[in-house]
């Protein structure tokens, strides 16, 4: 974890884990893209501050949630940021997982696998479809 006992970033590594502990994936998404916000804001490595965003979005998207646009667009505006460069975004899913899962309590496979069960994309699937849809909108 993050950070003193009182910084935003500790307070939202908390409300993560509290969210995967309750299983509420959109929650957990809003969660992952709160603590997006505030480890940009504090300078933070981009490599982790991207991954909580696009797993908040792959989230969003295998859920079919409403906050997805907001989600996606965050997430294209950091290819403006990053342009001419791409974005350092992960790969994959499994490298995605291993980044967010670095947070205590965070359980992004079991939750993407459960959610791809009920009829949602796989990890590979959704992220790819995320980004994907993220650089689009950057054009």
């Amino acid at each position: 974890m993050s950070g003193s006992l009182s910084s935003p970033i500790r307070t939202q590594e908390i409300a993560l884990r509290n969210a995967y502990a309750e299983g509420d994936p959109q929650r957990c998404a809003a969660h992952h893209l709160n603590l997006a916000n505030h480890q940009e804001a504090a300078n933070g490595e981009p490599t982790t501050f991207l991954a909580h965003r696009l797993a908040g979005g792959v989230l969003l998207f295998q859920i079919d949630s409403d906050l997805y646009t907001d989600a996606l667009g965050d997430l294209a505006i950091s290819f403006v940021r990053f342009a001419p460069r791409k974005p350092p975004l992960p790969d994959s899913f499994a490298e995605l997982a291993t980044i967010v899962e670095s947070v205590d309590g965070v359980h992004l496979r079991a939750l993407v696998d459960q959610l791809s069960q009920d009829g949602g994309a796989d990890g590979d699937e959704a992220v790819h479809a995320v980004a994907g849809m993220a650089r689009a909108m950057a054009g």
